[in-house]
Parts: structure tokens; C-alpha cells; sequence
């Protein structure tokens, strides 16, 4: 169980009729402490409803329904009294629309008879308890810094275009915080800035000022409430998620106790143990820290997709406004810190452990699942812009080129038959097609067709993406794209639903200058009919030459000073010229050889003044974009010298046998094997000793017992040099040999 003392809301609304007007004072387990936040609630259902205004709507035991035989009705509560003075609200309500029909609520607060406007409620999917028959609403703040209201007002429209269909609203419950009393977002700001900000150790990009828990929360209510280190758990951040808190605190109101309002909610009330978010943003770019725990914590703030991202929410309603530049400007740096931090290309997608289908690695929270209109669509509308912005602020330039389906130099095209937008700005850069698939030829009519405006001649490699979007049918299995390219046209067939939300690569092209290449894509698969099939962005990346080094080979040795280099050069009509470098280091600061090659070349040869000594070699490859890229070092050596050996020591064993040791040096390449030789002292001919491949003794038993023999070595490296022949009798011979008795401790491998 989460550390947070769980609020236990037991929500009688049944058809049998609702509590009537309740009170309650956050229902705190036993034991517990009080709340640093005073919290209370309304439960209002059954009779309760009584001395509203209605019209074409009956009050009953359980809720509100409309008359028989009329469409539409509307009821308005009278003015309830709160049971505190409050600045925040948060609304549930349970209802029942079957097809045909539907409930609308809305809630106005107020103080004296004077108003605020109404505000429709819509369901904050992420509010809602799993399970629960009871819808959660946004949270609604007064406008104005320590401004309280104690008054709420109801209002509930039933409609129905089904003669038959009964909707009914069951109950409202109405949970009150006053979360007025405690220092400014002004306070705050200036004692952050008194204490400064935690100090890093990040190279990179730098964290902006946050307004941290010590600050916000600590001095308030205290290490155990603000700074606990049970249940948190970690997992590395790859995924950025915008939120707003869809609050209506504005320029006029003050940040810091909305922040405090949603800490009480999301902590106490909904049992989450934090506020769910890792950061919030108020409209002057303040920036508060929102779930405790520091770097790649996981918050609660995008069920599946927590695990691995970082949630940042915009304080406000940007369903209604759009984000001010102050508060766009510090949400792009606070993303650029953290793209920079764990290198995130906030143009990709990849997938997260807990969610089945790909994510965009910045996204806002309605492109999860598709069931919530958070970050809203002014602050959806801007993750464009942001991506641009974190990308300049970190320096990062993406290896791709990208054509949105609604951007001119896309030349996109479709038929104007079936083709739909996906739901909820889903899709890159928010938008999508989406049609239907069928497998009768004669039944296809929708086809769509990318043409990008390529400006280098060369190779691409093209993907193509279908975004993760609610329609409450499958995605295609088959969808099938025809690439023409300047070698001529070819067919790939892609599974869009095992890959939604991930590119999709459909292989490498070479495209001319202009439009002449062409992706289409049309609703006939083989695989499935009245399927989704997807139209979005596509991308290109520019396949930069590149070098495949031939000879010499990785850590070799060649005999001699003559090198001959040679390579293979793929995708060479971008190629402007190369550069062949060799050095005497790896890091290529002592060069040896520097020579510029025209981009045709596939070798050269050339001799080193170098005897003995390791190198490395390289390609500099000088594109026709201007770009310089460098193939990997690959190491070799110059061994010019043969080896040099001698016989060491000559051993007389009992048995009338001999041990026979050797050694030798090579300055290059290293010994690879020895030629052990021996011959009678009054004959010229030598005899080669058996021996193993890189030993350095062996036994000699001699032919003729008595006579004296002379052995000499020939070392052999691993280019293939052979020690010359000496022209002595040898290095050593038996006559001289060394006795050993019974009490010899020399083991016969041994060398001395």
C-alpha cells in the first residue's frame, strides 16, 4: 500500500437511491494525522435533488430522469453551501447514458450570490478510479490568489433521441479543499533563490530553476509528509509527457496554491502518495517539483506510460488558452535538460515496458491512449514547436528528414472518398488519415500518395509510420506501399498494427532531385477487410558513404615497408573525394601518411620509412553535402627483420638422453615456431629435433650413444620470416652438456 494515508470514499450510488446531502471531513484511517490541507465533501443524490429548478426532469429516489415522452430536460440545483471556505473543487458524478442518450453536468462556484461561469464537466480519465461507476472531473480553482468561495451550484441537461433510451444522473460528490493558507508562488520563488539550487555534477544542458520540495512543501508540513523514501521505485527516463491540470488558475491567480491543492488530491484523496506529476508550470514559467523522488522517479500521472517517462503539466486550462510564451519557454528548457540528460531524439518513438504499442519520446498525455483531451489543443497544438525548440537548445540535429502528410513540400495527395482524421489530434505533428481495408479489388477506391521534395541525389532509407489511434476497430495487418524510386518501383507490405506508433523502415532507395519518387498506399490488403489503414508522416535518411576497409586487415602484420591499402566505397555518388591517413597512434595525432585519393579510388600503395612498429589506418570520406565522416581505425604493423634465436642449455639426463632449451626475439610480429637442428661434430649434415610448433625444449636421444653432437635453432615470426641459417658449428653440444643426477629438481619445461 502506498505510503499516503488513504482516503477511503465509500460512494453509496445505487439505483435504490443516494444518501441524501452529506457532509464528510476526508475520512482519514484511524490513527492517522490531520491532513496539512483541510479537505471535506458533499455527497448529493436522491432527495437531496429536492428544491431545484427542473424542467422536463423528475426527481426521485435515485437521481434525476427526464419525463416520459419529452426529448430534453434541464435541472438546476439551488444554491448548496460548502463545508468550508474553498479554492479548489473536484466533482464526481454517476450516471447512466444508454445509446441514444446523453447526461451533461455543470458546476458553477460562487461566494454571496455572486457567480463564477459554468463549466461543463468532462471525465479526467486519469482521475477516475479504475472500476468505479463514478466519473472524476478536472479540478476547478477560483480565479484569484486567496480567494475562497462557499458556495456550488449544479446543473444537469438530460437528452435522449431514442424514445426508449433512460438516462439518469444518480448522484454528485464534491470533494472541497482550501488550500489558501501558505506562503505565494512569489514567497517561494524568492526563498528558492535565497537558498539556490541544488548543486550537479551534469555536463550538458543545464536544469532550469525549480522550486523545489524543500522549498514548497518542507517548512509547511514537514519531512514525513513532503520527503518520504518508501515506495518509490526508478526506471530510466526515455519518454516526456505533457500534461495540463486543466485548473482554471490564470495570470490573476497564484500557482502555488493550486499546486498545493493538487498535492492534497492526488496525495490524500485519491491515495496516490504524491502529486502524480514530476513537474508543474504556471503561466509566468515558474516551475514547481512535483513527485518526490528526484531523477527517473515514477510518478502517477500516465498509468502504463509512467514507467519510463517524465510528466510535466502545464498549470491551466489549455483547452481554453493557449500556453504563455513564459511558461513555453520553461517547459522547453526543463525538456531540453532532460533530452540532453539521457540523450532522447525528441523527434522518435520508441516503446515503454508497460505499454504494447510505440510512444512519440515527447508527447502529450492524450497520445497515450487516446481517452483524454489532456495537455488540451492549444497545448497539444505546440509539441511541434517544442521539439524545434529542445532540439536548438541542446544542439541536436536529427538523422532524418521529415514530411508531414499536411506540408507542402510533402506533395502528399488522396482520393477524396473514405478517408477520415484521426480521433483526438492523434498522429504526428497531431494529424492522421485513416480508411477502411478491403481485399476486393473492385472494391477499392482509396489510395494516398507521398512524393518529398528531395534535394541530394543518393541513397535513402524510407520508413513510414501509423500512429496509435482510437476508432474501436483493428489496424491493418497488410498494408501494402509501392515505392518508386530511380531504379524502378517496388512493393513492401507492412503489419501496421504490430507496429503502431513505431517507424517502420521499408528500405534503402536511390532518389533523384526533385518529386520523381513516389510512396503510395492504398485501403487493398490481402490480409483483412473493414481494418484501419493508416496514412502519416514519412522520413528519409540520407545513406552518407561509407567506407568498408578491405586491407590491411585488423591487427595484422605485413612483411616489409610496402603497404597496399585497399577498401570499398558504398554509396559512392555522394562521395567528393577521400583521404587515405595512417598513424602512428590511434588517436591519429603522429600521422605517417596523409594523402587526398579522388572518389573513384579503391587502393593505394605506399612504403613507410617506419621499421618494427604498430600503425593505424583510415578513411576520410569528404561527402558532396560538405559533411567529413571517418571510417573506424583498424591497427597493423611493419615487421621488417627477421627473428634471431640460440640454444640455451643442454641438459644430460640418465638413459643417456639430453633436454635441449632455446629462445628467440622478434621486434615485429612475434615467433611463431622454432627449426631445432643437430649433426654429429665430424659430419657437416644437419638432422631437424621433432619438436612441437612453439616450444621452447625437447628431448634429444642420440642416434649413435657416445658421440658428440651440435645443435643450433632457426626462429620463424609470423609473417613468414625465417632466421638465417648460421654458418658455425652450432650453440651448443653435448660434450658440454650439463649433468643432471637423480636429485635434479629442473622440471623439463623449464626454460633458463
Amino acid at each position: 500500500m502506498s505510503r499516503a494515508r488513504l482516503l477511503v470514499v465509500v460512494l453509496l450510488f445505487s439505483l435504490t437511491g443516494l444518501a441524501s446531502l452529506t457532509a464528510g471531513t476526508g475520512r482519514a484511517s484511524e490513527g492517522t494525522a490531520a491532513q496539512p490541507v483541510p479537505m471535506d465533501e458533499l455527497i448529493i443524490g436522491g432527495d437531496a435533488f429536492a428544491g431545484g429548478t427542473v424542467e422536463n426532469v423528475l426527481v426521485s429516489d435515485d437521481g434525476l430522469r427526464l419525463e416520459p415522452g419529452v426529448a430534453s430536460g434541464t435541472y438546476t440545483s439551488p444554491a448548496w453551501d460548502a463545508p468550508l471556505p474553498f479554492n479548489a473543487l473536484v466533482p464526481e458524478w454517476t450516471a447512466e447514458a444508454p445509446e441514444g442518450s446523453a447526461v451533461s453536468v455543470a458546476v458553477r462556484t460562487g461566494d454571496a450570490g455572486v457567480w463564477e461561469e459554468w463549466i461543463t464537466l468532462q471525465e479526467n480519465a486519469d482521475l477516475t478510479v479504475e472500476g468505479s461507476e463514478a466519473l472524476t472531473g478536472d479540478m476547478i480553482v477560483t480565479p484569484g490568489a486567496d480567494v475562497t468561495h462557499s458556495q456550488v451550484q449544479v446543473r444537469v441537461r438530460l437528452s435522449r433521441v431514442a424514445d426508449d433510451a433512460e438516462p439518469v444522473l444518480q448522484g454528485i460528490h464534491l470533494y472541497f479543499i482550501d488550500s489558501t493558507d501558505g506562503p505565494t508562488t512569489e514567497e517561494l520563488f524568492a526563498r528558492q533563490q535565497a537558498l539556490g539550487q541544488p548543486e550537479t555534477t551534469e555536463d550538458g544542458y543545464p536544469k532550469p530553476p525549480v522550486i523545489s520540495r524543500d522549498v514548497w512543501c518542507v517548512p509547511y508540513y514537514g519531512e514525513e509528509e513532503c520527503e518520504y523514501t518508501e515506495d518509490l521505485d526508478y526506471y530510466p527516463v526515455s519518454h516526456l509527457v505533457v500534461h495540463h491540470t486543466v485548473t482554471s488558475t490564470g495570470a490573476d491567480g497564484d500557482s502555488a496554491e493550486t499546486v498545493r491543492a493538487i498535492w492534497r488530491y492526488h496525495n490524500y484523496t485519491r491515495g496516490w502518495g504524491d502529486i502524480g506529476y514530476n513537474y508543474l508550470v504556471d503561466v509566468n514559467g515558474v516551475i514547481f517539483e512535483g513527485h518526490y523522488g528526484g531523477d527517473d522517479v515514477i510518478g502517477t500521472h500516465a498509468a502504463g506510460a509512467n514507467k519510463g517517462s517524465m510528466g510535466v503539466s502545464l498549470i491551466g486550462n489549455f483547452e481554453e488558452y493557449a500556453p504563455t510564451p513564459d511558461m513555453v519557454d520553461s517547459v522547453a528548457d526543463l525538456l531540453a535538460w532532460k533530452a540532453d540528460q539521457k540523450n532522447i531524439d525528441v523527434y522518435d518513438s520508441s516503446y515503454l515496458p508497460d505499454v504494447s504499442w510505440g510512444l512519440p519520446h515527447l508527447m502529450g498525455h492524450r497520445d497515450v491512449y487516446g481517452t483524454t483531451a489532456c495537455p488540451g489543443d492549444y497545448a497539444h497544438g505546440m509539441l511541434s514547436l517544442l521539439r524545434d525548440e529542445i532540439a536548438n537548445r541542446i544542439g541536436f540535429e536529427s538523422p532524418y528528414v521529415y514530411y508531414d502528410e499536411l506540408e507542402p513540400e510533402t506533395n502528399f495527395s488522396k482520393s477524396d472518398v473514405n478517408w477520415m482524421t484521426g480521433y483526438n489530434n492523434c498522429g504526428i505533428d497531431g494529424h492522421a488519415y485513416y480508411t477502411w481495408s478491403v481485399t476486393d479489388p473492385a472494391a477499392s477506391t482509396d489510395w494516398a500518395e507521398w512524393r518529398p521534395e528531395i534535394t541530394l541525389p543518393g541513397l535513402y532509407e524510407l520508413y513510414v509510420y501509423a500512429p496509435y489511434c482510437l476508432t474501436g476497430e483493428r489496424d491493418t495487418n497488410g498494408a501494402v506501399y509501392e515505392v518508386t524510386h530511380a531504379k524502378g518501383t517496388d512493393t513492401v507490405v507492412v503489419n501496421q498494427e504490430d507496429n503502431l506508433g513505431i517507424w517502420v523502415s521499408l528500405g534503402e532507395y536511390e532518389f533523384e532531385p526533385g518529386t520523381s519518387g513516389r510512396l503510395r498506399l492504398t485501403d487493398l490488403t490481402s490480409t483483412d477487410e473493414d481494418w484501419g489503414v493508416w496514412a502519416d508522416a514519412i522520413r528519409l535518411h540520407y545513406e552518407d558513404p561509407s567506407a568498408i576497409d578491405r586491407a590491411p586487415i585488423s591487427g595484422t602484420w605485413l612483411a616489409g615497408q610496402q603497404v597496399n591499402f585497399q577498401w570499398e566505397i558504398q554509396n559512392e555518388p555522394l562521395l567528393d573525394s577521400l583521404t587515405l591517413q595512417a598513424a602512428r597512434d590511434e588517436a591519429f595525432t603522429d600521422v605517417a601518411l596523409n594523402t587526398t585519393l579522388p572518389a573513384s579510388a579503391n587502393s593505394y600503395s605506399h612504403t613507410f620509412a617506419d621499421t618494427n612498429v604498430p600503425l593505424f589506418w583510415r578513411l576520410r570520406l569528404h561527402t558532396t553535402r560538405g559533411a567529413t565522416l571517418d571510417s573506424l581505425p583498424f591497427n597493423f604493423g611493419l615487421d621488417t627483420e627477421p627473428p634471431t634465436s640460440s640454444i640455451d642449455r643442454i641438459y644430460r639426463l640418465e638413459g643417456d638422453r639430453y633436454l635441449v632449451t632455446w629462445s628467440g626475439e622478434d621486434a615485429g610480429s612475434g615467433i611463431v615456431g622454432y627449426n631445432i637442428e643437430y649433426r654429429l661434430s665430424d659430419e657437416e649434415e644437419w638432422t631437424s629435433l621433432p619438436v612441437t610448433d612453439g616450444a621452447t625444449s625437447g628431448t634429444f636421444v642420440p642416434p649413435m650413444p657416445g658421440r658428440t653432437y651440435w645443435f643450433r635453432s632457426q626462429a620463424v615470426d609470423a609473417v613468414g620470416y625465417v632466421e638465417p641459417v648460421e654458418s658455425k658449428d652450432g650453440d651448443g653440444n653435448t660434450a658440454s652438456a650439463i649433468i643432471l643426477s637423480r636429485s635434479g629438481l629442473l622440471p623439463l619445461t623449464q626454460k633458463e
